[in-house]
């Protein structure tokens, strides 16, 4: 308090000096004594004031609408009518590509070998397609002795397909013949030309079902085929047969496959009784994914009423396949399986035309082959496979020479154990839709029981398949295929080594415009008349010329 009364008497000072001189120059200039009392006890107080605690109520926000009137007067007025036309904007669709679905090939080479082909289509349908088909090419010189070698084949097929959402319908009837004249004879020996003469005649007709609904987790395909199978010794085999491939996906990562066939065969032929084969065979199989694996097992049963062997009729086969992707890119595989392999007078006579009269036919029996390898693909371009197959088999076939007559092949059974083992190796290339290459390489070793050595089974085959389009002008195909290893046996008894096969081919073909062609092919480059079946030396270089026409 006493600091607050100095201020306030320091703050007069000044107004009381003024006043005081306001007398200079009356008097003398003295300045009188005064005598000035300072009092430090003031005090001064203020009276309390009272604080109001009560909260200021809210102002309420609400407001009480007002009456509001509105009035709405009805505005009447007419527009002329309007005539719009519109021209509609009309997309040039796209022309459609002339499609030339039928060609006709013709060519002529040495050996007196004419050249005929020719496939018809029917135009872009989406309900229907249908065609047939027509090849002949025939060397009337062959080898050995000009027309005696000769040999050649015609096909001519029709077939048609319907189509329907969930199921397409598809048939085929046709009729095939292969002739060929049994060379393998003797130099220097007296021949029956009318002998020499073999031919197959083989009318076939087929029809199957299979499902088209891809969203449908049921998938088949069921159907049938009937051939009937004529030679030159007076040798007919009928066959019908019935086929089921099925699956049912339980979900994205389990399914059920069931597969089954029945074949029924008769055989007459000069020395052989009527024979009356029947094999059966069902197939069901479960898969699924597990953590990275995919498996697929189950079994083979199988039904045959062959002669020849144990006697059992009924066989019991495991089936089991594992894969795993080892990389994002290579996949490997081990898997065991076991199945009764079907042989008839018409495959026998693919594989060697020049049977003997009245050979007798039975099926393998494949009691196991242990399985396993890897695959996979390097970039875009480039995959490959590599593996090793171990089986044994039982009524394993093989050909020899006819003891009496050189000419002839005789089929021969190991009713014991025939052990086979196969290393493979191939690799495809496919680059920019211009270059193609695919190069396989086969090791095949065999233990025999029942016999000495594995007759006319190649211990190694090489195969490779080039093509390489030039300007979408001139395209090239080259195949080179190499056997060895194969083992004759002569008339004697005794084994001869058959010489290494090596046979190089290429065509070329020249496109002249969008419906002419022009080819040239060259067989067996090296000249090189190799045997695959003893006795039977190969044709030496091939070439033949032609030309193609679409339409």
């Amino acid at each position: 308090m006493n600091k607050i009364l100095i201020y306030v008497i320091l703050c007069l000072c000044p107004v009381a000096s003024v006043f005081a001189q306001d007398g200079w120059g009356e008097e003398d200039g003295e300045i009188e004594d005064v005598e000035i009392e300072i009092v430090k006890d003031l005090q001064i107080t203020l009276p309390t004031a009272n604080r109001n605690f009560e909260k200021i109520p809210p102002v309420s926000g609400q407001e009480k609408p007002a009456n509001l009137e509105y009035f709405f007067n009805n505005i009447n007025f007419s527009l002329p009518d309007v005539d719009v036309r519109m021209r509609p904007l009309r997309i040039k669709s796209e022309r459609l590509n002339k499609l030339y679905g039928n060609y006709v090939k013709a060519g002529f080479g040495n050996y007196v070998t004419p050249y005929l082909e020719g496939y018809f289509n029917n135009k872009r349908s989406k309900q229907y397609s249908y065609g047939a088909h027509f090849n002949y090419l025939n060397s009337k010189k062959g080898p050995v002795d000009g027309d005696n070698s000769g040999s050649g084949k015609m096909d001519v097929d029709v077939f048609g397909k319907y189509f329907t959402k969930n199921a397409t319908f598809s048939g085929e009837a046709g009729f095939d013949r292969r002739n060929y004249h049994f060379y393998g004879y003797p130099e220097g020996i007296e021949l029956d030309e009318d002998t020499l003469d073999q031919h197959f005649n083989d009318f076939y007709i087929q029809a199957q079902v299979e499902s088209a609904n891809k969203k449908s987790p049921f998938h088949y395909t069921f159907g049938g085929r009937f051939d009937r199978l004529g030679d030159n010794y007076e040798a007919v085999e009928t066959e019908g047969q019935l086929f089921l491939k099925s699956k049912y996906d339980l979900s994205e990562e389990a399914f059920i496959k069931l597969g089954a066939s029945l074949s029924a065969s008769g055989r007459d032929d000069e020395f052989i009784d009527s024979q009356s084969r029947t094999l059966f065979k069902i197939n069901p199989t479960v898969g699924f994914n597990l953590e990275g694996f995919k498996v697929e097992a189950g079994f083979n049963l199988a039904y045959e009423n062959d002669s020849l062997g144990d006697g059992n009729t009924m066989h019991f086969y495991p089936m089991a396949k594992a894969s795993y992707p080892f990389t994002d890119d290579i996949m490997i595989y081990a898997g065991i399986r076991g199945d009764m392999e079907k042989n008839t007078l018409r495959s026998m006579s693919q594989m060697n035309p020049y049977l003997n009269a009245n050979v007798p036919i039975y099926h393998s029996n494949k009691d196991f082959d242990l399985f396993g390898g890897l695959k996979g693909k390097l970039g875009t371009t480039v995959a490959f496979e590599a593996g090793l197959s171990i089986a044994n088999y039982k009524n394993m076939y093989f050909f020899v020479n006819d003891s009496t007559d050189q000419s002839k092949f005789d089929i021969l059974y190991d009713e014991g154990n025939t052990a086979v083992v196969n290393i493979f190796g191939q690799i495809g290339i496919n680059s920019s839709e211009k270059l193609r290459v695919a190069v396989r390489a086969d090791y095949w070793g065999y233990g025999t029981d029942g016999i000495d050595e594995a007759w006319h089974k190649p211990n190694y085959k090489l195969s490779t398949l080039a093509t390489y389009n030039l300007y979408n002008k001139l395209l090239f195909n080259a195949e080179l295929y190499a056997f060895g290893g194969i083992k004759g046996r002569k008339t004697n008894g005794d084994a001869v080594n058959l010489s290494p096969a090596l046979d190089f081919n290429l065509k070329t073909e020249y496109l002249v415009s969008d419906q002419v062609s022009v080819f040239l092919q060259f067989n067996n480059i090296f000249g090189k008349e190799y045997e695959l079946y003893y006795n039977y030396p190969a044709r030496s270089l091939q070439f033949m010329a032609g030309l193609t026409y679409n339409f």
